[in-house]
């Protein structure tokens, strides 16, 4: 393992008055129009102060001076060096926190083991596969302790390897670049695990972020006991996980569709593998461009997900990541059938819950259609936030009765 670093800060940054109240109430993030003054001279990755106008100290975290938010909040107490200390004690109060919501199990060995701001380890995100973790990095500061990250990490119990993914935006705006590939361990080139009794196994070369939407586990579970007997279409299907819940849950007939024939084959060959392959049937398809022939040929569906991939990755793509949810929402619903469910769902954070409700409703009315709110879920209790977070909550699955 990594020799410990103690790590004093030396750098302080001072809040202007009337940006202290959301630090004060447990946001983590510092954003730069709030700094009122720098003192000292960090360089990108150094652990730095925040104060308020007054001087109190509010919190401690690593700067990143390239970035729309220059801090995100690590520690609040202020004799707490963030050191590899602790690290090391967020990574096993993460472990524990898992742990005690019945992770892993028997069942399920695939999950969210860190979860950035939620696990006080902001710049951070670690999924589990089994034996293998693997890491992203999001800020400059965890760049540069990386070594030391992953030395703790592959110290865990049950740990082979550790994956470490690419993340070209957030590097474009921190400063700093990476490769990706097994950086402790075994290397692989698949990851194996379960999510409630499935058998996934996924080729690293073809995932996304850390690899598979842990997020939605829950929501899968949903549409499993909603499926019997209902015609089931997955949009934006990724691997076909929302299908293969479906198909398990008795679903009469399931049609998952993306435009990635490379995913597809994933997921018909994980179909195949769970003994569901006779009941999905996988299609090529661009949600944007496909759907209104189909609802004119006469396709109709019982229950419909849409869970399209980010379309705002920031505040300046909101405006029209709005419309793309509107338009998204309005071919979907022409597939459901009088009395069924659609099921759509948003992972941009900056489009709000009454985002995604406004602008679905929006398209039923293009339709001249009723859609009664049922259900509204989140993210899975592995991925944590703070209480004062609310950018954190990312992920909304609204599921809805359609007349």
């Amino acid at each position: 393992m990594s020799p410990p670093t103690t790590e004093s800060s030396a750098a302080r940054l001072h809040l202007a008055a009337g940006h202290v109240k959301p630090i004060w109430a447990g946001h983590p993030w510092v954003y730069a129009q709030a700094i009122a003054r720098c003192e000292g001279q960090p360089a990108a990755g150094d652990v730095v102060d925040v104060l308020d106008a007054e001087q109190r100290f509010l919190g401690r975290g690593f700067y990143s001076p390239d970035s729309a938010i220059p801090v995100r909040i690590l520690s609040r107490e202020a004799d707490e060096s963030l050191d590899e200390a602790a690290f090391a004690r967020r990574i096993h109060r993460a472990v524990a926190r898992r742990k005690s919501l019945g992770l892993p199990s028997g069942a399920t060995n695939g999950y969210r083991l860190i979860h950035a701001e939620g696990d006080q380890l902001p710049g951070l995100i670690v999924d589990r596969y089994d034996r293998t973790l693997v890491v992203q990095l999001l800020t400059i500061g965890t760049y540069r302790r990386r070594e030391s990250i992953y030395d703790l990490l592959a110290s865990l119990e049950g740990i082979d390897s550790v994956v470490e993914t690419a993340s070209t935006t957030p590097e474009k705006h921190e400063g700093f670049t990476t490769e990706g590939g097994t950086v402790r361990g075994a290397s692989i080139d698949q990851l194996r695990f379960h999510e409630r009794s499935f058998e996934w196994q996924l080729p690293i070369s073809l995932t996304q972020k850390t690899g598979f939407y842990f997020d939605q586990r829950e929501n899968r579970a949903l549409i499993e006991r909603l499926a019997s007997g209902r015609r089931v279409l997955d949009l934006c299907c990724y691997v076909g996980a929302f299908a293969l819940a479906a198909a398990r849950g008795g679903a009469e007939a399931v049609v998952a569709v993306d435009r990635s024939e490379a995913l597809l084959d994933v997921a018909a060959s994980q179909a195949q593998a769970n003994g569901l392959a006779d009941r999905i049937e996988v299609r090529t398809a661009d949600v944007r461009r496909d759907l209104v022939p189909w609802a004119e040929a006469g396709a109709r569906y019982d229950l419909v997900v849409l869970d399209p991939p980010k379309l705002s990755p920031t505040g300046k793509h909101r405006r029209r990541a709005l419309g793309a949810y509107r338009n998204l929402n309005t071919a979907a619903l022409r597939l459901v059938s009088p009395g069924g469910l659609l099921a759509t769902c948003s992972c941009s954070a900056a489009i709000t819950t009454s985002d995604l409700l406004r602008e679905t409703a929006a398209a039923g009315q293009r339709l001249r259609r009723s859609l009664d709110l049922l259900e509204l879920r989140h993210q899975g209790p592995d991925h944590p936030t703070p209480a004062a977070f609310d950018e954190g909550r990312y992920l909304d699955f609204a599921l809805f009765q359609v007349r």
